[in-house]
């Protein structure tokens, strides 16, 4: 345990040392692919907690490793964009440094005036601010991979989620078998985008662990076992960059 703590404390203190750098390496490094694919995701999302609810309105939304909101804040426009409407949004992430910046871009975006949002200091693994059964969507965007107790996480997510409550993942998964343009996308994730990374943030470190944590996660089909089995159904998936980074839509039983 003593060893899982040790480990994910220096991530976390990786994320504290690139976060005013890090919405700029994510439009480079994707070739500003990145919010496409987070709209993209997140209006599947919302298709499947309409599927379940019937409606959109007055949904309590909480987004796990929000990083400087840029997720958060997608979601709020494309509830906004279906005609939905929020009771409260939740953005949670270990790192102080992300959430300051996160509460300053909240500030000065107009989508986020009238809507009730606050910002937790908290790791997955433990969302005690969230009670039982109280969110309809959990979103969490390219920080599972950077979560060392990836299980205990995904049982909070299932703990907090209502009954037909949904949960998006988004994050680079590892592929075991590449077409030729999934290899061309591999060469770039390992080798090419370290060091872009590292031109814009000054931190090769950083993003040379990026390559590092897709080979250590678990690949798409490996991921949707570990969600079912803690008490939520797989009801969708969708791949970006071919397969390098892929959506996992789930359903609270």
């Amino acid at each position: 345990m003593a060893k899982h703590a040790d480990k994910q404390q220096q991530i976390i203190g990786m994320f504290d040392s690139i976060a005013k750098t890090y919405d700029t390496a994510n439009k480079v490094v994707s070739f500003k692919q990145d919010h496409k694919w987070r709209k993209e995701s997140v209006q599947e999302a919302l298709r499947h907690v309409y599927a379940f609810r019937g409606d959109l309105q007055g949904l309590n939304v909480a987004d796990i490793a929000c990083g400087t909101a840029d997720m958060l804040l997608c979601i709020l426009e494309n509830i906004a964009q279906f005609r939905g409407s929020v009771a409260e949004v939740c953005g949670i992430d270990p790192s102080t440094e992300m959430l300051r910046l996160a509460e300053q871009k909240i500030a000065t975006n107009p989508i986020s005036q009238n809507a009730r949002i606050r910002l937790d200091c908290l790791e997955a693994k433990n969302l005690r601010t969230l009670a039982d059964h109280s969110i309809d969507l959990l979103s969490i965007a390219y920080g599972l991979r950077n979560v060392v107790e990836r299980l205990q996480a995904l049982e909070e997510f299932s703990r907090v989620l209502k009954k037909g409550g949904v949960l998006l993942v988004l994050d680079f998964m590892r592929q075991d078998k590449r077409g030729i343009l999934g290899h061309l996308a591999h060469l770039y994730t390992s080798k090419i985008l370290p060091f872009v990374g590292m031109l814009i943030s000054h931190n090769y470190k950083a993003y040379a662990y990026l390559p590092d944590s897709i080979e250590k996660f678990i690949s798409a089909d490996e991921l949707e076992e570990e969600i079912n089995s803690v008490g939520l159904e797989v009801v969708g998936k969708s791949h970006y960059m071919y397969k390098s980074v892929s959506g996992i839509f789930a359903v609270k039983l």
